[in-house]
């Protein structure tokens, strides 16, 4: 009698979306933990787990809990189509009594060139600002500023005083002229050990660049050998030696499968841990409220010591029979310094 009622009812289901499929697309949202309410358009359509139709097009989600960071994006919904979104929802991060009340001293870095590509580096960590620019509430003390330009690279030592603003001032100009002339010299100078002292020095400020990537398939070969409906997200975590902060970043199969970021030299305490899922596939499956399941996990920890002005390239590869691994390539920069 069970068997024929659940039959009739995913008959019914059936006969249900069809009618509607017709005219709209479905939303499934599934969150950790669940409870989070989900709003579309500025309009409340419940909590999760959830399931519900939406009008076809680009709308925008919004996901709220208390006590974690909302979220909201952009999703797209297709005429006769399930549209599903996995949330996994931050918890809000709490301020101390102490840090609440402590005032953190800061000042200002006015940075001026002549040319306007340029990179600026922050005590190792690249910024999105161009310059001319001022670079607000930077902590006092001395920090180091490096700016690049094509082949070119300038580092400064820069006092940060409370309330105050210092001035970065670069002419790239005139050492592009010096070099354009020393081509018509017949023979090369020879730089003294002071000049080459100081190159060195630049160059030992010079961040290091990490990548993350999933190793790419191909048809004839692949290093990604994943089944129906599985996943996979590698979490890299890498800390200075000596640190208490974890710096997180993050690499998914079918969404972000690269990341690429900058840290200054020495040696760090990295975390990776490989997570394979298993996501619901059909239609019935998607009704009856299977989730997505993690079916394997794999971490492990190292010290590594990353060296200036060089690129470190993490090839990460997974298969059913060898698990996770990952292919480590070093290649030094060479970033010419003036």
């Amino acid at each position: 009698m069970k068997k024929i009622i659940v039959c009739g009812l995913i008959s019914f289901m059936l006969f249900s979306i069809t009618k509607l499929s017709a005219q709209e697309g479905f939303l499934r949202v599934t969150s950790v933990p669940e409870g989070v309410s989900v709003e579309v358009g500025g309009k409340s359509i419940g909590k999760t787990p959830l399931l519900t139709t939406v009008k076809p097009g680009k709308h925008t989600m919004k996901a709220i809990l208390s006590g974690y960071e909302s979220e909201t994006e952009t999703i797209e919904i297709l005429q006769n189509e399930v549209t599903l979104v996995d949330l996994a929802m931050e918890k809000q991060k709490s301020k101390s009594v102490a840090t609440s009340r402590k005032r953190t001293k800061t000042g200002n870095v006015s940075i001026i060139t002549d040319w306007t590509d340029v990179d600026i580096y922050i005590d190792g960590y690249k910024t999105s600002e161009k310059p001319p620019v001022t670079i607000k509430d930077l902590s006092t003390g001395l920090h180091t500023i490096i700016l690049v330009s094509g082949l070119y690279a300038d580092t400064f030592k820069v006092l940060v005083m409370s309330g105050k603003t210092s001035v970065i001032k670069k002419t790239f100009e005139d050492e592009k002229k010096q070099k354009r002339t020393s081509l018509f010299k017949i023979e090369k100078p020879i730089l003294s050990k002071t000049k080459l002292a100081q190159i060195e020095a630049k160059r030992q400020s010079l961040p290091a660049n990490i990548v993350l990537a999933l190793a790419k398939t191909t048809e004839k070969e692949s290093n990604i050998i994943l089944g129906e409906g599985e996943s996979i997200s590698v979490s890299f975590q890498i800390k200075k030696v000596g640190d208490k902060e974890w710096t997180p970043k993050e690499v998914q199969s079918k969404t972000k499968e690269e990341e690429s970021f900058y840290i200054e030299k020495g040696t760090y305490d990295i975390m990776i841990t490989y997570s394979l899922f298993k996501e619901p596939v059909g239609l019935i499956n998607i009704f009856l409220g299977s989730k997505k399941e993690k079916i394997k996990e794999h971490k492990e920890t190292y010290k590594k010591e990353f060296k200036p002005d060089t690129e470190y390239s993490y090839l990460i590869s997974y298969d059913a029979v060898k698990g996770f691994s990952f292919n480590l390539e070093e290649r030094a920069l060479n970033t010419v310094i003036e």
